[in-house]
């Protein structure tokens, strides 16, 4: 008999504890499938409620473009739970020691204003009946993966896809209109332009989250905040680093790294 799911995910938690580089998550000496990779990933997340005396607060999608699940030989995307204690406001400080590889995503974040059921959703666009606020959000994870390496779905799945924490820009009141200028800059200089339109749909991906939940008979809550997909290049910082993510009309959020 092999390792248990919980057995798997004390190993990874020790991994990210010990900042130890990435390696394939095996079971048996055998890749995990994907339903034994999420089975992990629960595990892990409830050792990490447990550890932090947290709450689930909503969920992240990852692989959101079809470019990016195909290169890993998936046929849609995946997706990691957000914790309470995970989310952090503009202006956040964070550790540089605290991380094997620190790496930042930007993205549109919205907030669930009443229960959502993948089987009432009827269509991409009817995702913005659900959705009562958005925000500009970074996303801060640990790729453990200082080489560039690029690990596999199945282990990426297994580690709640590398989350661990979400830096979130004040609420607005709900949009369904995204086509919305992007600025990136640092230090106070404009490193990167685009617009959300043009990268992604966040209706779409909630729309894709409620579909993925209720396929688990699961729903997700009102006040859930859901992290739609990066929009711009990943970065990885260097102490000292300060940036700052604007969305059009939407808001900015900043933080800084430290040693």
């Amino acid at each position: 008999m092999g390792p248990t799911p919980r057995e798997l995910a004390l190993q990874l938690q020790q991994q990210f504890d010990n900042r130890v580089h990435f390696s394939p998550l095996l079971a048996d000496g055998r890749p995990l499938s994907l339903e034994q990779a999420y089975a992990v990933q629960e595990q892990l997340v409830q050792i990490r409620m447990a550890r932090h005396h947290a709450r689930r607060a909503g969920l992240k999608i990852a692989l959101n473009a079809p470019a990016a699940w195909s290169k890993h030989g998936l046929t849609e995307p995946v997706y990691g739970e957000l914790l309470d204690t995970a989310l952090l406001s503009s202006g956040a400080v964070l550790s540089m020691s605290d991380y094997t590889h620190m790496k930042f995503e930007f993205e549109v974040a919205v907030r669930i204003g009443r229960e959502l059921s993948g089987d009432e959703l009827n269509s991409v666009q009817a995702a913005a009946d659900w959705i009562d606020a958005v925000a500009p959000a970074v996303e801060v994870l640990d790729d453990r993966c200082p080489e560039k390496t690029s690990p596999d779905a199945q282990t990426l799945v297994a580690c709640n896809v590398n989350n661990t924490s979400v830096i979130l820009g004040q609420w607005q009141p709900a949009v369904s209109d995204f086509d919305r200028d992007i600025t990136i800059s640092s230090h106070g200089a404009v490193i990167e332009e685009g617009n959300v339109a043009d990268i992604v749909n966040p209706l779409e991906s909630v729309y894709w989250l409620a579909k993925a939940m209720a396929r688990k008979q699961r729903s997700i809550p009102a006040g859930a905040v859901l992290i739609t997909g990066n929009l711009m290049t990943v970065r990885f910082p260097s102490a000292g680093d300060q940036f700052a993510f604007a969305l059009g009309g939407l808001g900015s959020v900043s933080f800084r790294c430290e040693p």
